[in-house]
């Protein structure tokens, strides 16, 4: 099959991919892209850490299991809880983003 042969075959599958869409009854028209599924699943990151930051992490995590009394503390509910207090404090988010400038320097 040649090239200009697929090129066709794909724009009439997205085009019946478009038209197969749910349309809203009142206009008769397909939602937008992206506008009707929203993400619940929580969003997984990956962090690398130098050797000194994640001990670093570890004893403040550990100090944090201490003091709230949790046995166990996972790591990310420190990386929430600090999410958190930045986007509440702007003068902490100042204070994180001096920090980043520095590093950059």
């Amino acid at each position: 099959m040649s090239a200009a042969g697929r090129s066709a075959s794909s724009a009439d599958r997205f085009k019946q991919a478009a038209t197969s869409r749910r349309k809203d009854e009142a206009t008769g028209q397909a939602p937008q892209r992206g506008t009707t599924a929203r993400r619940t699943k929580p969003v997984r990151i990956t962090i690398d850490l130098a050797p000194e930051d994640y001990r670093q992490m570890r004893r403040l995590v550990g100090e944090l299991a201490e003091e709230t009394d949790i046995p166990t503390l996972p790591h990310s509910r420190m990386w929430r809880a600090m999410l958190a207090e930045v986007a509440d404090d702007p003068r902490l988010l100042a204070r994180v983003a001096e920090r980043i400038q520095d590093d950059q320097s």
